[in-house]
């Protein structure tokens, strides 16, 4: 077990320091991370702290110097932590001995440590007669500092804390690098929908490539472990299970829109009876750019071609149903089904597989933007029978901001060679790729829809992402999603009730809640919380978006959210 001892000159009497640190009633002025107030109950000692009352009992031996603190563990056993007042010349010393006990984390130990110097010196100032600053100036999250004044905030961060405490997954949390808010506390991130937060793993993986390219140069792609020729498909076959498909179905290449129009060149084959384009409503505004882009190369207005699926009333999403019946209706017309797996906008959930066999019924080909999808919902790519598939990885997969993406093309298509393809020399055939013939020769499966040789510092920083995914396992993480998501719900149906509307759909969801502010600015709201420490994301004028992400959201998390909230939706306005 690890123990930090932390000393601090007072230029005041041992007796005087003594009678300080050993008295309970003066305990909140100087040890501030520690609790707002001491009651007394009988002869029990209470202490009001961010996690609730705790019982603590002060143990002093005035001829010795010694005052020892210590507190009720919740497993009813008592921890102590050794202090000592020792007279020097010109004052005293004290001294503070704190330890690392089972489940603290290195960073919250350095943390502590940190507390513990300020606390230190907050108590010198103290004794030697200096102004105090009040505890409420100390560095806590806002939720920390509504939980010492009210009784149900209090209980609602301690009900949230022991939530984290029981979490099997809590420890993945400490695998990433976590940013601090505006006041130097550690942030709320709720951003995994635009860029997951940077893991431990992703950026030891991206310093070990720039190692192998400063120590082996060119040789790192047939010398390197593994070979730089072999990343690619080695990544495929890791993320092959996260979209439900065969290894050679998925290939690790491009960007998103760049993918998107490769493949579409592909897929999209319009003719004079068949030739649009089907978006849902709130379609991310690549897949619009790109299916307008791509009827006009194959000769069609995009006003006739490209189209939306049409929604009764004010509802901001297409049901299944609604696209099932508009397939049924319009199918015959219809050359591809282009939808997202999660919806950028509103957060719902499509439901691909029944989708896809309404499509397939109607005689459409079907693709599908999966980048709000990835590591978001369970997929099943090759059973649905989807022909096509594209996606990012950095966010809620957490690699690196804009890098190498992936593709799936379901097998019945991957070993056809008479599909028409944009072919690239990293698609040729692995056997003679490197003897560069003159004619092409298509890897099989995606693998054969490659065109470059991968970006391998971007593959690393994936293939580190990827290490934290697979130890949790998606099952569990998605098990875990759904609790902070009905967390996150609760929170939301209360009070905010009356000021956000959640309009992602409950029953087709993933980890993304979308809020519509009533007669609110989204930016505004965005800017007000962050002031709050918890960073959200918006769309458009008056969304919200909240992206919960169970390898580093805690229920903490959730419910310093749901305190921000309303206190920037209801007090602020009143």
């Amino acid at each position: 077990m690890h123990c930090s001892t932390h000393a601090v000159l007072i230029a005041a009497s041992a007796e005087r320091v003594f009678e300080v640190v050993s008295d309970p009633a003066q305990i909140p002025r100087w040890a501030v991370h520690f609790c707002s107030s001491v009651r007394a109950d009988g002869d029990a000692l209470w202490a009001t702290t961010p996690r609730g009352e705790v019982r603590f009992a002060v143990r002093a031996d005035r001829a010795l110097g010694v005052v020892d603190f210590g507190h009720l563990g919740a497993d009813g056993a008592w921890r102590y932590s050794p202090t000592r007042v020792m007279p020097v010349e010109g004052g005293a010393v004290y001294l503070y001995t704190f330890f690392r006990r089972p489940g603290i984390s290195e960073e919250r130990f350095e943390a502590m440590r940190r507390e513990m110097e300020e606390e230190l010196a907050l108590l010198k100032r103290l004794v030697e007669g200096q102004a105090v600053e009040p505890a409420s100036a100390r560095p806590m999250h806002s939720l920390a500092r509504e939980a010492l004044a009210s009784p149900a905030w209090r209980e609602r961060l301690a009900a949230a804390r022991r939530r984290d405490a029981d979490d099997p997954l809590a420890a993945l949390r400490e695998r990433f690098h976590r940013p601090a808010g505006p006041d130097g506390v550690e942030a709320a991130y709720f951003c995994g929908n635009g860029l997951g937060l940077l893991s431990k793993d992703a950026r030891a993986a991206i310093a070990g490539a720039l190692d192998q390219w400063r120590d082996l140069g060119f040789r790192a792609y047939f010398e390197a472990t593994p070979r730089w020729l072999d990343m690619d498909e080695l990544l495929a076959r890791r993320l092959a299970p996260l979209v439900g498909a065969a290894p050679e179905e998925v290939a690790v290449m491009g960007s998103v829109t760049a993918n998107l129009h490769l493949l579409m060149r592909s897929f999209y084959r319009p003719t004079p009876e068949r030739h649009a384009v089907l978006l849902e409503p709130n379609a991310f505004p690549s897949d619009r750019y790109v299916a307008t882009s791509q009827a006009r190369l194959a000769g069609y207005d995009p006003a006739a071609s490209v189209r939306e699926i049409p929604v009764p009333g004010a509802r901001s999403y297409a049901t299944t149903e609604d696209i099932v019946a508009y397939l049924e209706a319009h199918g015959h017309e219809i050359a591809l089904v282009l939808l997202g797996g999660v919806n950028h906008h509103s957060g719902q959930a499509l439901d691909l597989e029944r989708i896809t066999r309404a499509a397939r019924g109607a005689g459409c080909l079907v693709g599908a933007d999966l980048a709000h999808a990835i590591g978001n919902m369970a997929l099943r790519l090759h059973d649905w029978n989807v022909d096509f598939a594209v996606w990012c990885h950095y966010k809620y997969l957490n690699a690196d901001p804009g890098g190498v993406a992936g593709i799936f093309v379901h097998e019945r298509h991957g070993q056809d060679p008479r599909l028409p393809r944009l072919a690239g020399w990293w698609g040729q055939r692995r056997e003679t790729r490197l003897a560069m013939p003159d004619s092409f020769e298509p890897e099989v499966g995606a693998w054969g829809f490659r065109q470059s040789g991968p970006p391998i510092v971007s593959m690393a920083a994936l293939a580190g992402a990827l290490q934290v995914v697979e130890e949790a396992g998606v099952d569990r993480l998605f098990e875990k999603r759904e609790a902070l998501v009905a967390e996150l719900l609760a929170h939301l149906d209360g009070p905010l009730r009356e000021r956000a509307e959640v309009i992602t759909p409950r029953g087709a969801r993933a980890g993304q809640i979308s809020l519509w502010l009533r007669g609110e600015r989204a930016a505004e709201i965005s800017r007000r919380l962050w002031s709050h420490g918890v960073l959200v994301g918006t769309r458009g004028p008056d969304v919200v978006r909240i992206a919960v992400a169970p390898l580093y959201n805690s229920f903490e998390d959730v419910c310093r959210l749901g305190h921000a909230l309303e206190e920037v939706v209801i007090h602020d306005h009143g």
